[in-house]
């Protein structure tokens, strides 16, 4: 349930989370969709050329390199929204230009990051989603994002500032269906920091892939309110408000339909408890490392009950191996 970089299934690997990314956090889910509702047709599919005025076949301008050992925090903090320059012709590939070359440690894949951002739709020029209209910065992991920010942001170092072009394979697609902004995809992403992966417990970790996916059963009558059940103890870290957490887990509909699983994926999902929905954010924490829990979570803590939305509703039954924590 992830973030706008809210997943197309594989493309935002985590449904759990509401992205950029999010609208990062799980309470802006449902502006970011419908914003994102009203973005591009995808007609720019194929590589089109588009010729509104606000099409431009100019280049990103660059700007002075953040100087060694800068106040990168400060340093963002200073600027403004930047324009997105929009090009006339949808992209084929990733495209990525440092208007602004940071400093310190480049990122790398799957790593934790905060950053400012806006996109627009490549089709009208439209912008669907922007930390800085939020009035605050975004957290997320890569491997939680569309493909083209997990791949465009790679690289980037603090401070710097980042064009990205993303073409519809790398975002959501063309299916304007699903609630999600279509065809190409324009950001300018400011990095803030960084930090490598929290990193799954191995020994929790074996024990998860011991036990294997689980069947997940679905209650009847269904319960009204979020409830927990520990099939499984964990004796690691116990999470707390507001952690970052690995986990396997496999979600349902309340007909038995699974929707997302990271079993299928076969790797874990890295996330803060910030950054999912409610019913994820009030149902982990207590939880310890090692631990298998089934979590009823009712409409209100997840996506609601309107299916033009695109994403799962109802109530929604999850099973989670929590393998790290911190």
């Amino acid at each position: 349930m992830v973030r706008t970089l809210v997943p197309r299934a594989r493309r935002i690997r985590l449904a759990l989370v509401c992205v950029a990314a999010p609208a990062i956090v799980a309470a802006g889910c449902g502006d970011a969709a419908s914003k994102a509702g009203s973005s591009g047709s995808g007609s720019d599919a194929g590589g089109q050329t588009n010729s509104s005025p606000c099409h431009t076949d100019a280049k990103p301008e660059t700007e002075p390199a953040v100087k060694d050992g800068a106040d990168v925090e400060a340093v963002v903090a200073k600027r403004t929204k930047p324009e997105v320059v929009v090009p006339k012709k949808a992209a084929t590939e990733l495209l990525s230009t440092d208007i602004i070359e940071g400093t310190g440690e480049p990122i790398g894949e799957g790593a934790d990051v905060t950053v400012q951002y806006v996109g627009v739709s490549q089709s009208d020029c439209k912008e669907f989603d922007s930390s800085w209209e939020r009035g605050e910065p975004a957290s997320f992991n890569l491997a939680g994002v569309i493909e083209g920010w997990s791949t465009g942001l790679v690289g980037m170092k603090p401070g710097g500032r980042r064009h990205l072009v993303i073409p519809a394979e790398l975002a959501y697609g063309d299916d304007a269906s699903g609630g999600q902004p279509t065809g190409t995809l324009v950001f300018v992403v400011d990095l803030i920091s960084s930090a490598a992966p929290l990193a799954a417990d191995p020994a929790a970790l074996s024990a998860a892939e011991s036990r294997g996916k689980p069947a997940v059963a679905v209650p009847n009558p269904l319960p009204t309110e979020l409830t927990s059940t520990d099939d499984v103890v964990g004796t690691g870290t116990e999470v707390k408000d507001g952690m970052q957490v690995v986990a396997h887990y496999v979600g349902v509909t309340a007909d038995g339909q699974e929707f997302d699983s990271s079993w299928s994926r076969n790797e874990p999902v890295t996330f803060g408890l910030d950054e999912v929905i409610p019913g994820w954010t009030k149902g982990l924490p207590g939880m310890k490392v090692g631990g298998r829990r089934t979590l009823v979570i009712p409409a209100d803590l997840a996506y609601g009950t309107d299916a033009s939305s695109g994403r799962p509703t109802g109530t929604l039954i999850f099973v989670i191996d929590l393998v790290g924590a911190g």
